[in-house]
């Protein structure tokens, strides 16, 4: 059953239905959950007669090219400008809280006068809407929208309900995470019972993959050190990387994942150079296996870089070199660690 209260329910159902022609957005670099959470939100407007614009910021990353058999999916500068942005008369925030995921229209949104709704289940928040269905226990942001479609009795129609199966699916880890909880678990199970076939869908995913980004797994794995007696795992992609590997920044996607396989690492961070001086920072952590060792919380630590996320799984972006970056992140991980009443020590303590 959802956490959201039932007049945070009646509050964001009346916003949605005030909508006609709303204008649907995720954050750059979207995952699963957050083009899940797109199409399924396209599909349950357009079940009630909404013409709704599903937004990207760049083409559909090829890992997720399964998504375009829902329909297209506009891109900003190819398929339409920021000036026909202003055509909607609502905006419908997904899967994020902070203008610096929405950074190519952010100057826009800011000035826009729609009215705006997010939904997300992130820690990290700014006041950048009228209304909020946020709710951060939540599994993944599919699993707030399955949940409302079933308390606003919304019909959800193929489309959607695979959408929010992958959503659901890939914010769990295909439900390995420790955030998968009960009801992510029923939403799933409910979702395969109305048909979703979750095998196919899996190996559409996973076992599709391009062999560059299987070449790029390898040559962040071969970056990869160990700090602080093992408990911390840094990897990093330059930027020549992609090129050099016939990979492509989405490939990325779950990299940084991979150090936690090691028993001893608790946190695992993965530095991405993009071509324009930006690095992109992705942390995970997980419960520690041994005895005594620290718990950490990465959604503090990414704070620290101007950026933020869940305990388990947060991002930033900082404009440096990736040698600087990488320096930095290898100094507060120890402070993290070590220092009392951190993030990482006060949990393990």
């Amino acid at each position: 059953m959802s956490a959201l209260p039932s007049d945070v329910i009646v509050t964001a159902t009346e916003c949605i239905g005030s909508f006609a022609r709303p204008l649907l957005i995720t954050h750059t670099k979207p995952d699963g959950d957050a083009l899940g959470s797109l199409v399924a939100m396209r599909s349950i407007l357009a079940a009630q007669g909404k013409r709704a614009r599903a937004l990207l910021f760049d083409p559909l990353p090829g890992r997720y090219g399964l998504f375009s058999r829902y329909g297209p999916l506009s891109v900003l500068g190819a398929d339409v400008g920021e000036s026909d942005l202003s055509e909607a008369d609502g905006i419908i925030i997904l899967d994020t809280c902070a203008y610096a995921q929405l950074d190519p229209i952010e100057r826009w949104l800011r000035g826009a006068r729609q009215k705006k709704l997010v939904v997300d289940h992130h820690a990290t928040r700014e006041p950048i809407a009228d209304v909020y269905v946020v709710d951060e226990s939540a599994a993944a942001n599919c699993l707030i929208l399955f949940e409302w479609a079933r308390q606003a009795e919304w019909q959800l129609d193929k489309h959607a309900r695979e959408a929010l199966f992958i959503g659901i699916a890939m914010d769990t880890g295909w439900f390995r995470h420790s955030n998968a909880d009960p009801r992510a678990l029923s939403a799933a199970a409910e979702l395969m019972a109305d048909g979703v076939d979750a095998h196919a869908l899996y190996q559409q995913l996973y076992q599709n993959e391009t062999a560059g980004r299987v070449r790029l797994l390898g040559a962040a794995l071969e970056s990869m050190e160990l700090l602080e007696d093992g408990k911390v795992a840094i990897m990093v992609i330059p930027a020549g990387t992609f090129a050099r590997m016939s990979a492509e920044p989405a490939d990325t996607e779950e990299i940084v994942s991979e150090p936690l396989r090691i028993g001893s690492v608790v946190m695992s961070v993965l530095l991405v150079e993009s071509g324009d001086g930006i690095v992109r920072l992705s942390f995970r952590s997980k419960a520690p296996v041994a005895k005594g060792a620290p718990d950490v919380d990465v959604a503090a630590l990414a704070q620290s870089f101007g950026g933020g996320g869940h305990r388990r799984a947060a991002g930033a972006r900082v404009k440096s070199t990736i040698v600087q970056v990488r320096d930095t992140v290898a100094f507060r991980a120890h402070e993290f660690l070590t220092e009392p009443g951190s993030a990482g020590s006060r949990a393990g303590s």
